[in-house]
């Protein structure tokens, strides 16, 4: 071990502490290895042993004079015991050490007693990956895995967190002249950022910060939203933008449920489309739900709900034969909705907006929702988008104002006329008012102002 953190040193004279968490019954040589290289870089490290059978403590070689916390303290912060534990089917072993895990881990946190996680393995990274996605933002933590390659879904291991995933190109098996190099990369990684955050200056509390917006935009909506953002930074907001890709609308409901921002243009609403039609882009049955139900002002645009996002062409084309395609990028293919598909959509976007307590707003452009979706281009289809809008209109309770306006999506005039409106209800809010308090939610991931800075 290189150094020693000093009760009462400063910021600058610590040393980061990591956690390295593994499985290891199976991979103690390799993690140990890790933990080396991260003191080699003037880090501290604390072994965490998430195997889920019994198995002999590691020797006093790969441990030395480490703080290393065993299987059983993991089974009790499960409410069990390891014996127990190793008698389960597999799968039921992994939820229970998914438990323990995640509460050490926030408990660590919460104390201050750690700067950064990483986990290194195969099968141990589907126990602590959840546990890390608990963890605060802003706070380091880093998985290392053979796993973290090819087309996977890497939702299980990162889901809606700032987890940084690292491929081991080699299997986690011995330390030779391809995995010392990965292990030496992720102790790089690790220690750097968990520095980084040592000296990091206090998070702003929600208390001081400006007012807060948070948009959803792509590719499709860049233009209008890079305007919104001008406008509304010059005023002296805060602009928060969300990638509407499944996983970005998830993050952006969940910011709104832990009081990280104050106010929602939901510009780019195409995740409804993705949910209720099909696609890469789903973000779950929650979406556009957080801001309605915590009562902020919103601000509720069909953007580029006239099609889905799914992906190469002739995947797409098997999947949705016949349909009307625009090619983002070779990865990605858009299909264009239906006119009965944008009715159903229209139904559940009204539904979700008349499901708000708070001032609610629908903007709607007719000349086109969408870069494609514009006179003369490939998903251009005004009956398809009269049909869309005639649904929302006879579905939205009368208290919500619907504002159709005969310009394209990406149109000045049509953010202009949102911003318009919507600043003044965003001034006259009192800047010194509590944030809104979180509301109960199926996501819920803690904010990094939440875990201590030593």
């Amino acid at each position: 071990m290189t150094s020693e953190r000093r009760p009462g040193a400063a910021r600058s004279e610590a040393a980061p502490i990591v956690v390295v968490i593994g499985t290891f019954d199976t991979k103690a040589a390799e993690l140990g290895a890790l933990s080396d290289e991260i003191e080699r870089l003037g880090g501290i490290a604390i072994m965490l042993d998430t195997s889920a059978r019994t198995a002999q403590r590691p020797s006093d070689a790969v441990i030395g004079t480490r703080r290393f916390i065993d299987q059983g303290t993991v089974a009790a912060a499960a409410g069990s015991s390891i014996a127990a534990i190793s008698e389960l089917p597999r799968g039921e072993a992994v939820s229970a050490l998914r438990s323990g895990v995640s509460r050490l881990l926030s408990a660590m946190v919460r104390e201050g007693e750690i700067d950064g996680a990483v986990c290194m393995g195969g099968a141990g990274t589907h126990i602590a990956g959840p546990a890390l996605q608990h963890l605060p933002f802003g706070f380091p933590k880093l998985i290392v895995s053979p796993l973290a390659s090819g087309n996977r879904t890497f939702d299980p291991y990162v889901g809606i967190s700032d987890i940084a995933v690292l491929h081991s190109v080699a299997d986690i098996i011995g330390i030779n002249s391809v995995t010392s190099e990965i292990y030496r990369t992720a102790a790089g990684y690790i220690v750097g950022a968990a520095a980084a955050a040592v000296l990091a200056a206090p998070t702003v509390d929600a208390g001081q910060r400006p007012i807060t917006v948070a948009v959803s935009m792509n590719g499709n909506t860049t233009p209008a939203l890079e305007r919104a953002q001008k406008h509304l930074e010059g005023k002296g907001f805060g602009f928060v933008a969300f990638h509407a890709n499944g996983t970005g609308g998830r993050a952006l409901e969940n910011a709104v449920q832990a009081g990280q921002v104050d106010a929602v243009i939901d510009f780019t609403t195409t995740e409804l489309s993705g949910h209720l039609i099909g696609g890469l882009m789903d973000p779950g049955p929650h979406r556009m739900e957080a801001a309605g139900k915590a009562g902020l002002p919103q601000v509720l645009i069909p953007g580029c709900v006239d099609f889905i996002t799914c992906g190469k062409l002739a995947d797409t084309q098997r999947q949705f034969p016949g349909r009307t395609y625009f090619g983002h990028n070779p990865e990605l293919t858009l299909v264009r909705l239906t006119t009965s598909e944008m009715m159903r959509v229209a139904e559940t976007f009204a539904a979700k907006a008349n499901n708000s307590v708070g001032p609610t707003r629908v903007y709607v452009p007719t000349a086109g929702l969408s870069v494609p979706n514009a006179p003369g281009q490939v998903f251009w289809d005004p009956e398809a988008d009269r049909a869309f809008t005639t649904v929302l209109e006879s579905c939205l309770k009368p208290s919500i104002e619907l504002t159709k306006l005969d310009v394209h999506i990406n149109d000045p005039a049509f953010i202009d006329r949102i911003l318009a409106d919507f600043v003044p209800l965003l001034e006259s809010r009192d800047r010194h008012a509590p944030p809104a308090a979180p509301v109960e939610a199926s996501i819920t991931t803690p904010t990094r102002g939440s875990y201590v800075h030593r």
